[in-house]
């Protein structure tokens, strides 16, 4: 009996994979970790949904203009999210929130990512969120 081997596809295939579950799960390089910035807008969406929750929030800019940016809860799923306190009326829809966390490093980006240190989102009150 003769067997074949094909380490060159099958470690092709294995490699393929990897990155693909790498570039889909990894932060690094989507966000600054080096830098923190506040943000302070309206909840206009929060999508609490496999395999990552969004809140999506309109912020007013210095002349006026309205943007709308993503905000990030990390590669948590909603399991993870639902036991640090988090559900799908955690936030409602018009409220203000305080977003401080790490922005994406796509230029023209609007994103923000929550998880991990100098991050923390709170309402307009100062209450932390959850």
């Amino acid at each position: 009996m003769t067997i074949k081997r094909c380490p060159l596809p099958t470690a092709a295939a294995l490699l393929a994979l990897v990155h693909a579950a790498a570039a889909h799960h990894g932060q690094v390089g989507l966000f600054d970790e080096s830098r923190t910035v506040e943000l302070t807008g309206t909840v206009k969406e929060w999508t609490f949904v496999n395999p990552h929750p969004v809140l999506v929030i309109e912020v007013a800019g210095d002349g006026g203009e309205r943007a709308q940016w993503d905000v990030y809860f990390g590669p948590q799923a909603v399991s993870a999210l639902r036991r640090r306190g988090f559900s799908p009326a955690t936030f409602t829809v018009g409220e203000t929130v305080v977003v401080q966390g790490h922005p994406a490093t796509a230029p023209g980006a609007r994103g923000i990512d929550v998880w991990g240190g100098n991050t923390r989102v709170t309402r307009a009150d100062g209450a932390a969120i959850p």
